[in-house]
C-alpha cells in the first residue's frame, strides 16, 4: 500500500489511547465497550432480522461526512492548541498540569484522526451497501441449498460496528476536549 494512504498508524495510534491513565496499562474495558459491544450488539440485529434500510444507509452517508468535517475543524482546534503549548514558559508547578495537557492532546490528535478515518469509512461501505443484492443469494451443494442475505448477515452488521465504534470514539474525543479545556495552566 502506497504511505500516502496508510492509515495504519492512526489505527495502532487510537488503539494505543485505549488504557488506564493511572496506570498505563491496557484497558479490558475500553476494548469492551469500543468492539466487543458494538459486535455483539450487531450480531444481535442480525439474530432479530433488523438490517439498515435505504433511508437509514442515506442518513449513515450524511452523518458521516457531515461528522468528518467537524471532526476536521476539530483537529485543527488541537493543533493549534499544541501550537500554543509549544510557546509557554512554564514553571515547575505548573509543569505537571503542562504535560498532562501535551499528552491529551497527542491522544485526543489520535482520536480524532481515527474518527475521521472511520466517518470516511462508514461513508464507503454505505455506497457499496447500495449496489448489494436485495434479495437472499441460494448456494446449492449436493443436495442442499441454503439462502444468504448479504445485507442482513454480513454488509448491515459491518455497518453497525462502524457506526457504533464512530460514536463511542466521538464521544470520547468530547469527554477529552472538555478535559483539555477545563485543566488550568
Amino acid at each position: 500500500m502506497s504511505s500516502k494512504i496508510n492509515i495504519w498508524s492512526i489505527v495502532t495510534g487510537h488503539i494505543m489511547t485505549l488504557r488506564d491513565s493511572s496506570s498505563g496499562k491496557v484497558s479490558f474495558l475500553d476494548y469492551v465497550t469500543f468492539y466487543g459491544a458494538p459486535i455483539l450488539i450487531a450480531v444481535l440485529f442480525s439474530v432479530l432480522g433488523i438490517k439498515v434500510t435505504a433511508d437509514a444507509n442515506s442518513l449513515l452517508v450524511n452523518f458521516g461526512a457531515i461528522f468528518t468535517a467537524l471532526l476536521l475543524s476539530v483537529l485543527v482546534l488541537v493543533y493549534d492548541q499544541g501550537e500554543k503549548l509549544r510557546g509557554v514558559k512554564i514553571d515547575q508547578a505548573q509543569r505537571h498540569n503542562i504535560e498532562l495537557k501535551k499528552n491529551l492532546l497527542e491522544q485526543l490528535y489520535f482520536n480524532i484522526c481515527y474518527a475521521i478515518v472511520v466517518a470516511v469509512s462508514l461513508v464507503f461501505f454505505c455506497l457499496v451497501y447500495t449496489f448489494l443484492p436485495d434479495k437472499s443469494l441460494t448456494f446449492s451443494i449436493s443436495k442442499f441449498s441454503f439462502n444468504f442475505d448479504i445485507k442482513l448477515f454480513l454488509a448491515s452488521p459491518f455497518i453497525l460496528i462502524v457506526v457504533m465504534n464512530l460514536l463511542l470514539t466521538i464521544l470520547m474525543v468530547v469527554k477529552r476536549m472538555h478535559t483539555l479545556l477545563t485543566i488550568k495552566i
